[in-house]
């Protein structure tokens, strides 16, 4: 299954691309997948989970900077926000719960 945190950042998503107007259908056209497979994604019951090129892949598409997607304080010192942009590309890769 997703980490808490994989389902944060697929509800970001989904939240972002709802913002914009686009549907499920609109973002699997894009990232070349089935409606069902992007429909496997934003379920919390499912284990499916977007690959980091997906999710750069979307970012360029709604105009959203990755960093911001991954790391909530913008406030902090660049390198500081940068460290915890790595940790939460790794955190979001595991599959650890």
């Amino acid at each position: 299954m997703k980490t808490d945190f994989q389902n944060h950042i697929i509800k970001k998503i989904k939240k972002l691309r709802e913002e914009q107007g686009l549907n499920q259908v609109d973002i699997s056209k894009l990232l070349v997948i089935s409606p069902g497979q992007m429909g496997n994604i934003e379920s919390l019951k499912q284990p499916h989970k977007y690959t980091l090129k997906q999710i750069y892949t979307i970012c360029r598409k709604l105009s959203v900077n990755i960093l911001d997607l991954f790391v909530d304080d913008k406030e902090q010192d660049k390198s500081l926000v940068l460290e915890q942009f790595v940790k939460a590309i790794i955190k979001y890769q595991d599959n650890e719960i």
